[in-house]
């Protein structure tokens, strides 16, 4: 028990190091306009990873942790790999639609995989609806655009 206590602090603890790290990388600017989102993005990670250190610290989280066989996330960490570099290329938009959509085809345990597909459709377009109204109409956030949009 205290060898995971202790593994989870330092887990903890290097979260809440990276999530300083990019909180000073998007915060300090001086095109602050440009980097208002990443910035509040960034503070929440920090705030959050600040409480997962303080629960970590005086042993406030119950230990029910269950192992997820990590071959399950191989193919949304390539997915998500290959979206990073090919957002420049399709723009934000469509990377990120696709990526959903091929993301919930994927885990989706909905049969038949016709009907898997039609589900995944609408809510990945229901979804990119609300993320363009959110980001370009109300926020106004710069993002990368593409040969797609």
């Amino acid at each position: 028990m205290n060898y995971l206590l202790n593994r989870r602090f330092l887990v903890a603890a290097l979260v809440m190091l990276v999530a300083l790290g990019l909180f000073q990388i998007s915060h300090f600017h001086d095109n602050k306009e440009a980097y208002l989102f990443p910035g509040i993005v960034t503070l929440a990670v920090v705030l959050f990873s600040l409480v997962s250190l303080v629960r970590e610290t005086f042993g406030l989280c119950i230990d029910d942790f269950k192992s997820f066989p990590f071959i399950r996330l191989v193919p949304a960490l390539v997915c998500i790999v290959t979206a990073v570099f090919t957002i420049e290329v399709l723009g934000m938009y469509v990377t990120s639609g696709l990526t959903m959509f091929l993301l919930s085809v994927w885990y989706s345990p909905q049969e038949p995989v016709s009907k898997r597909i039609l589900n995944s459709l609408i809510v990945t377009v229901c979804f990119m609806a609300c993320i363009y109204l959110l980001f370009s109409v109300m926020l106004g956030v710069q993002v990368p655009r593409g040969l797609l949009m």
